[in-house]
């Protein structure tokens, strides 16, 4: 019993040895010199007006709670600035009945995430473009709204906390 009692002991010590943790730690991909960031801008093409200032809210709630970056408000105090660029926001049809009416959507979120120095505006990350899709019944709409935007930032973060 002792034998399997020592084994158990180490086997945690070897999987953080190896680099392995339970959590984010300090996981990101952003060097520690660029880990205080600020939002520049949420280009938003779209006629959602709702969409800029929820995307800010959940950004900055996201990666506030994964304590991997330290946010602020104003790019004077930032060692980095987010720019997030809207690719698409749409809400088409995907199943009808046999009358035309609509029975099933689904609301679709395309976007890019880019990180710049404050110093000299080099690009330091860029995430690729992000899709993100939550269907929906009629009536659904606005919850669909609040959903895929949600799910769209956490795979952002997501993407930002993987580091390799």
């Amino acid at each position: 019993m002792k034998p399997l009692r020592s084994i158990l002991f180490l086997i945690p010590l070897v999987l953080t040895a190896c680099g392995y943790t339970l959590g984010e730690g300090d996981s990101t991909v952003l060097a520690p010199q660029y880990r205080t960031i600020a939002i520049s801008e949420v280009h938003n093409p779209t006629t959602l007006s709702w969409l800029e200032p929820r995307l800010r809210k959940l950004l900055r709630d996201e990666l506030n709670n994964r304590r991997t970056i330290t946010w602020v408000d104003s790019r004077d105090n930032a060692d980095a600035v987010i720019s997030i660029t809207i690719k698409r926001y749409n809400r088409p049809t995907a199943v009808t009945g046999s009358d035309d009416e609509t029975l099933r959507s689904s609301a679709n979120f395309n976007f890019e995430a880019s990180i710049f120095s404050t110093t000299d505006d080099s690009l330091i990350w860029n995430s690729g473009t992000i899709s993100q899709s939550w269907p929906f019944f009629s009536g659904g709409e606005s919850e669909a709204d609040m959903e895929v935007t949600l799910l769209g930032i956490r795979r952002l973060a997501d993407l930002m906390t993987q580091n390799y």
